[in-house]
């Protein structure tokens, strides 16, 4: 094999990596609540959500919990889910940790 000096030379991902990359790292956090799923937490939904949300949130959260009424329960859930997934993405959009990723994936 020939070698040409540049082997070692990392190249910016592309538009599409990071895109890819950035709902990767968006999904694992929704499922596991922290970036990487194993090891030391990169990045922590609770701790984002605590600094991001008013504390009343988890209260809330926590008596609709305690209704009967579990169909609005589960709209609730889903329409909450769908709001953090969308904070995340802003959130993370230009950050080292999807970059970050994005390069991995890509090698």
């Amino acid at each position: 094999m020939e070698y040409h000096g540049d082997e070692d030379i990392r190249t910016e991902p592309t538009e599409r990596q990071l895109e890819v990359a950035l709902e990767e790292v968006v999904e694992c956090i929704m499922d596991n609540g922290q970036w990487p799923k194993k090891g030391r937490a990169q990045f922590d939904l609770y701790d984002y959500l605590n600094e991001e949300l008013d504390s009343s949130y988890a209260l809330e959260m926590f008596v609709a919990t305690m209704s009967s009424n579990t169909q609005g329960l589960e709209n609730r859930i889903e329409r909450e889910r769908k709001r953090i997934e969308k904070m995340l993405l802003d959130h993370l959009q230009d950050s080292d940790i999807v970059r970050d990723h994005a390069m991995e994936e890509g090698e």
